[in-house]
Order: structure tokens, then sequence, then C-alpha cells
């Protein structure tokens, strides 16, 4: 067996992912390894919450991101800045939301098959749970873009059955004001 040599994360950054890969934009580094190791670069657009079986880290190597949990029934955001690292806890919906510039590392556990994940909208007016989706997440660069197209695409998933309010796609309105998720 040939182990593989060290090399520059910064420099593979600039290969695989030279720009921001959209609402959902992240790049695995070591396929098919005990881990999933990914590299995200902002700005990203979502306003999904993702829930995963087991715990998440994050490593911020550039700028800083928010990642907005489900807590208690309300909505947190937490800062994590340049340096910072933060477990994120298995079953916390979360929504990692990236400013331009920004460049992070996410690392995760594959999933086995019968381990689900799950992604779910909240009314951002009365924090209502819009839809919710729960699927086998066999490749992590492909499965959560798939479900969040097929949300954002629908007005009437989009519309809270209790008080008519429409989540915006978050595809379609400007996501950054300043430093601030709008």
């Amino acid at each position: 067996m040939k182990i593989p040599s060290p090399f520059d994360l910064d420099a593979w950054t600039e290969e695989y992912l030279p720009t921001s890969q959209g609402a959902i934009g992240n790049r695995e580094v070591f396929k098919k390894s005990d881990f999933i190791f990914q590299v995200i670069k902002g700005p990203n657009a979502r306003n999904d919450f993702h829930i995963d079986p087991w715990d998440e880290i994050f490593y911020q190597l550039h700028g800083h991101i928010y990642v907005h949990t489900i807590e208690d029934g309300k909505e947190v955001k937490h800062r994590i800045n340049e340096g910072d690292v933060f477990l994120l806890p298995k079953n916390v919906f979360h929504s990692p939301r990236r400013p331009p510039g920004s460049i992070g590392v996410v690392v995760e556990r594959p999933r086995a098959p019968g381990e689900e994940d799950g992604i779910a909208w909240f009314c951002e007016n009365c924090g209502n749970m819009l839809h919710e989706v729960y699927f086998w997440c066999e490749d992590i660069e492909v499965n959560l873009k798939r479900y969040v197209q097929e949300f954002n695409e629908s007005e009437h998933l989009r519309t809270c059955k209790k008080c008519n309010t429409v989540l915006p796609d978050p595809t379609k309105v400007p996501q950054w004001d300043g430093d601030e998720w709008r």
C-alpha cells in the first residue's frame, strides 16, 4: 500500500474549488475515506436546515461564517471566525451561511445505508416547519443540492400553511448585505 504524500490545502482549494459553487458548494478532499473531509468556499445562498445523524466539525480557514441552528424551537446564530473550530452535535438542524471570500473545512462521517440525513425549512415569520425530507446521503456533493433545488423551485412548498408567508428562494434574492445574513 502506498501512503499518499502530504499536500498544500490552499493550493488544492485553488485548483479544485477556484470559485464558490453556489447555494451548496462543497468539494470532498479525500474520496472513499473513513471521513468526509470537505472544503467549502463562500458565498452561498441557502435557507435550508440540514440534520446529520453524526457530529460535524467546522474549521474556518479564511474569513468567518454563521451557522444557524434550531435550539428549543428557536433559531440561534453562531459566528465562527477565522481559525475557530466548532463542534456541531448530531441531530441538530443547522444552516451554514458563508459570506463572500470565506473558506472552511467541514469533517463528517460517511453514512451507512439506513443512516439518514434530513433537510427542513422553517417560516421566517412564525417559525413553523414548512417542509422536511429525509434521505440516505450517498454522495455529500450531490444529494443535498437536489432536494434543496426541488424545494426552492416550489412556491407551494415555500408557503407557510400557518401564516401564508412565502419563504424566498435564496438563489433569487441578495444574501449578503455587508457582514450580515439578511
